[in-house]
Formats: structure tokens, C-alpha cells, sequence
């Protein structure tokens, strides 16, 4: 019976040990997801401008909302489409974090990380 307790303890503090560790864990992954759909919005933004897209945004809900509902361009007589497809309402406020306000004249979305997470 005690060595049944004794294990029962073992486990109840490894438990105490991993628990914390694995919050961590989930807070940098929602941190790099959040990053990295940052990183695809403001890359899709500037391969739109430099294919030609002359729309004007003034703030970067606008700029987001234009690349997750796809833009197109026809540069050449060859059209382009532009599209950030698959985020959800909280990945788009995740990403907004990392976007910086639109450049004037360009418009384009800017990617600019914050260096500590708040999550």
C-alpha cells in the first residue's frame, strides 16, 4: 500500500512539473502561428503591389480584410490573383499584432514582430 502511495506521489509531482512547461509550449506555438500568418499577409501584400495593385489602403484592417478576400491584378495583359485563404477571426487578430499600419503612398501591409509575447 505505501508503495502505492509513493508512486502516486512520484506521478503528482511530475504532473506539477510538465503542467506548467506544456502552457509554455502552447503560448510560443500560438506566438509563431501568429508571427508567421503575419509574415504571409504582408508577403502576399507586397507581391500584390509588385505585380500592380494600385488599391488604396488606409488601415491595416482593410489591407487584411482585401488579402483574405483575394485581390487581382492584370500586369502585362496576364492576370494575378492574390489570396491569404484559412484564417479564422482569432488568427487574424493574432496576426494583427505583428502588422504594422499601412505605408503611405504604398499601402502595402508592414511586418513588424513584436518581441515579447502577450499571450
Amino acid at each position: 500500500m505505501v508503495e502505492l502511495l509513493v508512486v502516486i506521489a512520484v506521478i503528482a509531482v511530475i504532473a506539477a512539473i510538465a503542467i506548467p512547461s506544456i502552457a509554455g509550449v502552447t503560448s510560443a506555438a500560438r506566438y509563431s502561428k501568429d508571427k508567421r500568418n503575419a509574415q504571409n499577409l504582408a508577403s502576399t501584400s507586397a507581391a500584390a503591389r509588385a505585380a500592380g495593385l494600385t488599391n488604396s489602403w488606409g488601415t491595416v484592417a482593410i489591407g487584411i480584410a482585401a488579402m483574405t478576400n483575394g485581390v487581382s491584378v492584370t500586369n502585362g495583359g496576364v492576370p494575378f490573383s492574390f489570396r491569404v485563404d484559412g484564417l479564422n477571426a482569432t488568427e487574424i487578430a493574432g496576426a494583427v499584432r505583428h502588422l504594422g499600419t499601412a505605408v503611405p503612398g504604398t499601402r502595402s501591409l508592414i511586418y513588424a514582430p513584436i518581441q515579447t509575447p502577450t499571450y
